[in-house]
């Protein structure tokens, strides 16, 4: 089983890089339940529970759940480092925009 390097972002803590298995069943442990897969900038993908993909969407709000950011491009991949501090620079400041 591959791993994929990912921003995570928990409720009330800051986003971190971290690595975990490329495995639905992982996806779904770590979200809460069903996956949703949201695009967010370029090639990424937010990953995050399905009952809070549409207030992301279109309420801007913010998860109250755990969420990940991964790479996905036909198939998910891993964020090199300089990646992920991209990401992690973005989620800083669309997380203060967001409800």
């Amino acid at each position: 089983m591959s791993e994929l390097h990912v921003v995570m972002v928990m409720p009330q803590k800051r986003p971190y890089i971290t690595d975990i298995p490329n495995t639905t069943k992982e996806f779904e442990q770590i979200v809460g339940g069903p996956v949703d897969i949201l695009g967010f900038q370029r090639q990424y993908k937010i990953v995050c529970n399905i009952e809070e993909g549409y207030d992301l969407t279109y309420n801007k709000k913010k998860p109250s759940s755990t969420f990940f950011v991964v790479k996905y491009q036909d198939q998910f991949e891993s964020l090199s480092d300089t990646e992920a501090e991209e990401v992690k620079e973005v989620l800083k400041v669309k997380l203060k925009k967001w409800k």
